[in-house]
């Protein structure tokens, strides 16, 4: 028996369709959670900005909050890959060059939009228990990333044993700290210098 042809509109499949709004939804949260701040959007507004009813709104997220999630969930899953390609190109190189493709890897990424910073840095904390702990998960992930790479420096005899756990919650709150700062600057430094400076602050607290 052959399969039942798939229902089309202007060309589109209903799992097409649907996907495009998901889409269009996604991109008006990245927009105005990144600008006028989650609690000041609502989801009329949400729905306004990317051309979808409220009632589709229902069809795709539970609530504003589940929005938030999503998108800082494709933040965090751009983060990570850029960082997880830094340390693969660099897997045999020396710890160093490791940390500073590490940090720029995962600074680039959030900082090349100002958007996806505001949504990691301001947007995300102590919003809710779910979105926090979305937020510390994604905080214990890269305190293993950098326990990883001092572990295996030590393993390599390139520098002595540390406390990497310490070290790497101290330069996540940093890193928290400084570019949160660095986006309500007016004028902005560069993001290559800001990025500099935490790229050696790195380098210093993992091999000094």
């Amino acid at each position: 028996m052959s399969e039942p042809s798939v229902r089309r509109y202007s060309g589109r499949s209903v799992d097409e369709w649907k996907a495009a709004r998901r889409e269009r939804l996604m991109d008006a949260a990245l927009e105005l959670f990144g600008t006028d701040g989650y609690q000041a959007t609502s989801v009329e507004r949400l729905c306004a900005e990317a051309k979808v009813s409220t009632r589709h709104f229902y069809h795709e997220f539970r609530n504003k909050e589940a929005v938030l999630l999503a998108v800082h969930a494709e933040v965090i899953e751009l983060a990570v890959r850029s960082t997880g390609d830094a340390l693969e190109r660099t897997a045999a190189a020396p710890v160093r060059e490791r940390i500073t493709a590490a940090v720029d890897g995962y600074l680039q990424a959030i900082m090349a939009d100002l958007r996806r910073a505001r949504i990691s840095f301001v947007e995300v904390v102590g919003t809710s228990p779910a979105i926090e702990e979305q937020r510390i998960a994604f905080r214990e992930l890269l305190v293993s990333c950098v326990d990883h790479i001092g572990e295996t420096a030590v393993a390599r005899g390139e520098i002595a044993p540390k406390d990497f756990r310490f070290l790497g919650l101290c330069f996540i709150g940093a890193v928290n700290t400084v570019v949160y700062d660095w986006m309500l600057k007016e004028p902005r430094p560069p993001e290559d210098q800001v990025q500099g400076a935490l790229r050696d602050l790195a380098v210093a607290l993992m091999t000094s």
